[in-house]
């Protein structure tokens, strides 16, 4: 739903914001540029921006 939508965006404090329509009712949404690598329980373990490369990204996974 949309209140969950919101309450998973607040939890992990990821920034979204809708723009405006246009004509044919689209819109962009500005939103933040991460990606969360989450264990079995649901915990963040880590959080991967664009400034991380495959090999880094790769190698956190596997540590984790």
């Amino acid at each position: 739903t949309p209140e969950q939508v919101r309450a998973a965006a607040g939890a992990f404090r990821v920034y979204v914001s809708a723009g405006p329509r246009d004509a044919d009712g689209d819109y962009a949404v500005d939103h933040s540029v991460l990606t969360f690598l989450l264990d079995p329980d649901g915990l963040c373990r880590d959080c991967y921006g664009r400034s991380r490369t495959a090999e880094e990204l790769a190698r956190s996974v596997r540590a984790h």
